[in-house]
């Protein structure tokens, strides 16, 4: 079978992050330290995006936990469904260059191109596929 990413994920762009939904970032952490996990950097917040963010880091991969700010529905919907873990965060040497790409092999943009307040400006977007896997872009 031809893939038509031809692991380009795992060769051109760098893994960053697991994005984790929380309806309290401090609840989780409590139990990501029973795992191993320990805090990185400080709590983050993006009015762009609706979101307070936390990374953490240990026995695996990155953590992103967010939760909504004071006000913002922006996570209820994956929040509602149960659902924790929903992106899995890269790092992309063009943003708009890898949407062409992801809408190539039937990714459909639902954020456009914005800075982020947790990578220092740089430009992020989110995909969506399909079989429902989200990927965030970072600018790298």
């Amino acid at each position: 079978m031809n893939d038509p990413f031809e692991n380009l994920f795992s060769i051109r762009y760098k893994f960053h992050h697991l994005g984790y939904a929380a309806k309290s970032i401090d609840d989780e952490i409590i139990f990501f330290k029973m795992l191993g996990y320990e805090v990185e950097g400080k709590k983050f917040e993006d009015p762009k995006q609706g979101i307070i963010g936390q990374f953490l880091v240990g026995n695996g991969p990155r953590i992103e936990l967010l939760e909504n700010m004071p006000g913002s529905n922006t996570l209820d919907p994956i929040i509602n469904s149960r659902i924790k873990i929903y992106h899995f965060a890269y790092l992309v040497d063009d943003v708009e260059a890898c949407i062409e790409l992801c809408r190539k092999n039937k990714g459909k943009l639902i954020r456009e191109p914005l800075d982020s307040v947790a990578f220092n400006g740089k430009k992020i977007a989110f995909v969506v596929f399909p079989r429902g896997l989200i990927l965030e872009l970072i600018e790298s």
